[in-house]
Order: structure tokens, then C-alpha cells, then sequence
């Protein structure tokens, strides 16, 4: 029996996270299988994360059927979430009927606005109309990015509910920067200068998103930042930008301050490269703060575990 049908959840989590990490192709059919598995033994939410996490166009077809299951609403959330992860346009007629249907509103809003599909626009704002919903549209619409969405936006006026007026404040702001002629400049400078702490974790999230590799320096220096959610957002966001950051992050492993150091050598783990075991052992066994020491030797298991091709996490992949 494999991690993966592993009657405990956290073997079973643990198991799909790790394969979403691999990004190993073979991953995708045995846990779209496992997603769909008929017995009711394995948790299929996780699986539709772990879906969304490998970004693999093959999992669309699986996963919008998941989004319309008519027994499992947690699946229909995880599929939802995912559809957005990917980042496919052809998921978005099925995420708008998804929010017409009031299938997961939120969530297939969101989806929606992390692709930033101009067809959502005017769903979204339809499904505005429902006081329940409105202010968690006006949060979608200022990720989703798109010009058309101002003019409603400016209607909602501060004589209405306060914290929708806010919201919709910034979601203006929002758009503003990713219209931006350089989102790049626009991007970084939020990062590294605005005082809200809520502007910076966004604008790491967004560079991640874009994967600009002319971003690494501002997500690095973001490493240091005083909000741990800021550097949490920075750390997932160079992982996103792939090998361009390992150059600088391999000298920053070495030389950076203990709470950057933290986060470098997480990030070398889920890179998943053989060369930087020696490091992070070198690390390891000279590390004075325990966390760091703890860090590098997950980060070490996480490399060795992607670089077993045959091993037991994936062994299913080939029944």
C-alpha cells in the first residue's frame, strides 16, 4: 500500500504534497485517480489540491467535473481553487457558471481573478448584487486586474457599508498597479516601500504569480522584511521563479542573517537540486540555532525525496 492510500490523512497529505512538489507528470493521473476513488477512503479535497498545485492542463477535465460534484461540497472547493491555480482560460466558462450557480461563489470568483480574465468582470458583478457576496466580489475584481471594472467600482460610495467603500478603495489601487505601463517597477516598489503590510504581501504574491525573474532582488530583500507574512509570500514567490534565483540564494545560505537563512534554505529544499545537498549539510552540521539545523535537514530529506523517481510515493503511478 502507498503513502497515498495510506489509511492515516497525515501520511496521505503529506504523500500528495510532496508529489505536488516533484512536479513529476506522472503524479497527475494517479492522483486524479485517487481523487476519484470510490471507496470514500482517501481524502479527495487534498487531491484536488495537490491537482492544483502541479498546474498540469491534464487535470482540467478531472477537476471541473469535481467542481460540479453534487455530494461533496469540500471537493467542489478544492476543484474550484484549483481550476484557479492552474491558470488555464479554458476552466473560465465553467468557473462563471460555477458563480452563477452559487457553486462556491468565493472560491470560483477568485479563480477567476488570479487569471485575470476579462470575461469575468461582468459575472462577478453580477453576482455583486447579493449583499452577502458583494464585498468578497469587490476583493476578486480588484485582483482580477481589469479597467472595465472601475467605473462600478466608483459607484460604491462611502454613505453605503464602510467596509465595502474600503474594499472597493483597494481594489481601485490594486488595478491601478497591475495596469500600471511597467508592473515590474510598479510591483517591486510596493514591496519595498509601502508602509502596509497587507500591500506588501500582495504585491510578493503578485510577483510570484508573474514570475518576473528581474523581481528575484526585490523578493530576496523582502526575506528580511519585518512581517513574517511578507517574507512567508516572498519565500513562496521565488520558488515560483524556478533556478534563476539559486545563484543568489546559494550565497545568501551562506552569508545572510539567521531569519533570512531560514527561509533560503526552505526555499533551496523545495528546489529540489543535488548539488545543494552538500551545502545544506555543511549547514546542518554547523548551525548554532536549532531551527536553522532542523531547516536545512528537511530541506536535505525534500531533496533526496524528489530525486527518487521510483520511490515509494510514486511507485502507484505505474500500477
Amino acid at each position: 500500500m502507498t503513502k497515498l492510500e495510506s489509511a492515516l490523512p497525515d501520511t496521505r497529505w503529506a504523500a500528495a504534497r510532496e508529489l505536488a512538489a516533484r512536479r513529476d507528470a506522472r503524479a497527475v493521473e494517479a492522483i486524479i485517480r485517487a481523487m476519484r476513488d470510490p471507496q470514500g477512503t482517501i481524502r479527495v479535497c487534498v487531491m484536488a489540491s495537490a491537482l492544483g498545485h502541479l498546474r498540469d492542463p491534464r487535470a482540467l477535465g478531472a477537476l471541473t467535473e469535481a467542481a460540479f460534484d453534487p455530494v461533496n461540497r469540500d471537493l467542489r472547493l478544492c476543484a474550484i481553487q484549483s481550476l484557479g491555480m492552474i491558470g488555464d482560460a479554458s476552466a473560465v466558462p465553467a468557473l462563471i457558471r460555477a458563480l452563477q450557480e452559487g457553486n462556491m461563489p468565493v472560491a470560483a470568483a477568485n479563480a477567476i481573478a488570479r487569471m485575470g480574465d476579462e470575461r469575468g468582470v461582468l459575472p462577478i458583478i453580477q453576482a455583486a448584487g447579493d449583499p452577502q457576496l458583494r464585498l468578497w466580489m469587490v476583493m476578486a475584481l480588484g485582483e482580477l486586474g481589469s479597467p472595465s471594472a472601475l467605473s462600478w467600482l466608483e459607484t460604491l460610495h462611502e454613505e453605503q457599508i464602510t467596509v465595502v467603500y474600503q474594499a472597493a478603495v483597494e481594489a481601485r489601487w490594486k488595478i491601478a498597479q497591475l495596469l500600471s505601463e511597467q508592473p515590474l517597477v510598479a510591483l517591486t516598489s510596493v514591496l519595498t516601500n509601502e508602509p502596509a503590510v497587507n500591500r506588501r504581501m500582495w504585491a510578493a504574491f503578485r510577483l510570484g504569480e508573474l514570475r518576473y525573474a528581474a523581481a528575484i532582488p526585490a523578493l530576496v530583500d523582502a526575506l528580511g522584511d519585518s512581517s513574517c507574512g511578507v517574507r512567508g509570500r516572498a519565500a513562496a514567490a521565488l520558488v515560483r521563479t524556478g533556478d534563476a534565483a539559486l545563484p543568489i540564494l546559494r550565497s545568501l545560505a551562506e552569508s545572510s542573517t539567521t531569519q533570512e537563512r531560514l527561509y533560503v534554505v526552505a526555499i533551496l529544499g523545495y528546489s529540489g537540486k543535488l548539488r545543494d545537498i552538500s551545502l545544506l549539510q555543511a549547514i546542518t552540521d554547523k548551525a548554532t540555532d536549532k531551527k536553522l539545523a532542523n531547516v536545512a535537514r528537511r530541506s536535505i530529506e525534500l531533496i533526496h525525496s524528489f530525486s527518487r523517481p521510483q520511490g515509494g510515493l510514486i511507485e502507484f503511478a505505474a500500477l
